[in-house]
C-alpha cells in the first residue's frame, strides 16, 4: 500500500475504541479544506509492503482494538486495502473505513465480504453537483453525488455501523440553508450525524482558508440544531477544544 503515514494508537479517530490507524496517499477530490493536502497526489507518501504494517501492529497489540484506513481516499487502491483488512482479521482487530464515498463498488465488495464494521462516510455538501463541484475541487459531480448515495444506501442494507460526517469550514459550508440540505438527504435512514470543525493547522490545500481559523463551537452548536430541526435524532459535533460531544 502506498501510505503516507500511520499512527500507531488513536483515542479519536474511533470513539470508544483504541485504533491503529493507516493513512493512505492518493485521493480523487481536491478540498480546499484538506488538512491532509501532502496526501492527494497518487505518488505520495511511500509503497510499503504488507509485512512493514504487519510488523506495526504486532508491535502494538497489546494496546489497540481496532484498525483503520483514512486518507487521502483509501478506495482508491482497493487490493491493497483488502489485504489491510485482512491483516486486521488475522490479529482479531474491528475495522474502520473512513471514505469520501466515491466508490461504492469498492465498498460493496468490502462490506460483502464482512471485512469492515464501521465506516465513517463524508458527506462533504447538499448531494447536489453544483454544491459538491464547489466543495470537493472537482467539476462535473453528477456521478460522485450518485456514488456518494449508492455508498450510503449500502451501508444501510449491509447493516454495518455508519457514521455520516460533514466538515463545517467557515465561509464554505457553515450555511443553515446548506446544512439543513444535508440533513433532509440524510433523515431517517443514517442513524449518527457528526459535524466536524474545521482545523486550520494542518497542510491545508487553500492558504487563504487557514486565516480564517477553526470553525467556532458555537457555530456547529447552531448548525447541529438546523439539522435536528429537520428530523435528525443522533448528532455529534467534534471540537478541537473538547472533542467529541454529544449535542442531540
Amino acid at each position: 500500500m502506498r501510505i503516507g503515514g500511520i499512527v500507531d494508537v488513536s483515542t479519536v479517530d474511533w470513539y470508544g475504541n483504541v485504533t491503529f490507524m493507516v493513512f493512505a496517499a492518493g485521493c480523487n477530490f481536491r478540498c480546499p479544506y484538506c488538512q491532509n493536502s501532502t496526501l492527494i497526489p497518487a505518488d505520495s507518501g511511500q509503497e510499503v509492503g504488507l509485512d512493514f504494517i504487519d510488523e506495526r501492529i504486532k508491535a502494538n497489540i497489546l494496546l489497540i482494538d481496532a484498525l483503520g484506513v483514512t486518507g487521502g481516499e483509501p478506495t482508491l487502491q482497493p487490493k491493497a486495502l483488502r489485504e489491510v483488512y485482512g491483516l486486521a482479521r488475522k490479529w482479531r482487530l474491528k475495522t474502520l473505513l473512513d471514505t469520501n464515498g466515491s466508490r461504492p463498488d469498492v465498498i460493496r465488495k468490502l462490506l460483502s465480504e464482512g471485512l469492515v464494521d464501521h465506516v465513517a462516510l463524508d458527506v462533504k455538501a447538499p448531494l447536489k453537483p453544483e454544491d459538491y463541484s464547489r466543495v470537493v475541487g472537482v467539476k462535473n459531480s453528477e456521478k460522485i453525488v450518485e456514488d456518494v448515495m449508492r455508498s450510503l444506501d449500502l451501508c444501510v442494507e449491509h447493516g454495518v455501523s455508519l457514521e455520516v460526517r460533514t466538515t463545517v469550514v467557515p465561509g464554505l459550508s457553515d450555511g443553515e440553508e446548506f446544512m439543513a440540505e444535508i440533513a433532509k438527504v440524510i433523515k431517517g435512514k443514517y442513524r449518527l450525524f457528526f459535524l466536524q470543525q474545521f482545523n486550520p493547522l494542518g497542510n491545508v490545500l487553500d492558504s487563504k482558508l487557514k486565516e480564517r481559523g477553526f470553525t467556532s463551537r458555537q457555530r456547529l452548536l447552531d448548525l447541529a440544531s438546523v439539522a435536528a430541526g429537520e428530523g435528525l435524532k443522533e448528532i455529534y459535533i467534534k471540537t478541537h477544544e473538547r472533542g467529541l460531544e454529544k449535542v442531540r
